[in-house]
């Protein structure tokens, strides 16, 4: 005789557990993934700023330094500039070509003060199925109604089974 008592026809694993958990994965997944990219495109936008402070500190550090050797009257390059600047050279040294680019002499001082050109390193980013499901406009409507038709299906009653 088949036991009627309902604790006994139950089965030890509710099968909607599945359901409900994949559901919540999916559901999670639309809504961390997205949020984490732009967590990380905003570090690697900070990186880069910080980067671009730097550069320019390190140029700001070589014009003060320039600035206070001009102001402590350093002989040294007094002499530079005024053969640089103003064509003057001592009676006892001779002419000093200054190369440039272009190949004719250039009495700038401002190349040897700027730092070496900065240079940004791009961003790659490898992108994961998951990743293109959550965050393409097309398909993560499907991926957010998928997710919540298995909470759905997760939080349905389990049928009762006939008794025999």
């Amino acid at each position: 005789m088949p036991s009627t008592d309902p604790a006994q026809s139950r089965p030890f694993f509710d099968p909607g557990w599945l359901f409900l958990l994949s559901g919540l994965a999916l559901l999670g997944a639309v809504v961390i993934i997205p949020a984490v990219e732009d967590v990380a495109a905003a570090r690697f936008k900070r990186d880069q700023v910080l980067a671009i402070e730097k550069h320019r500190d390190s140029r700001m550090a070589r014009y003060e330094e320039f600035i206070n050797a001009v102001d402590n009257r350093e002989p040294a390059l007094l002499v530079a500039l005024a053969q640089t600047q103003l064509n003057q050279i001592p009676a006892d040294r001779g002419t000093v070509p200054l190369p440039s680019n272009d190949g004719r002499d250039d009495a700038s001082i401002f190349p040897s003060l700027e730092p070496e050109p900065l240079k940004l390193p791009e961003r790659t980013k490898v992108v994961s199925r998951l990743e293109h499901l959550t965050t393409d406009p097309t398909t993560r409507p499907f991926v957010i109604i998928g997710g919540a038709f298995l909470v759905l299906i997760g939080l349905l009653p389990t049928g009762r089974s006939r008794p025999a």
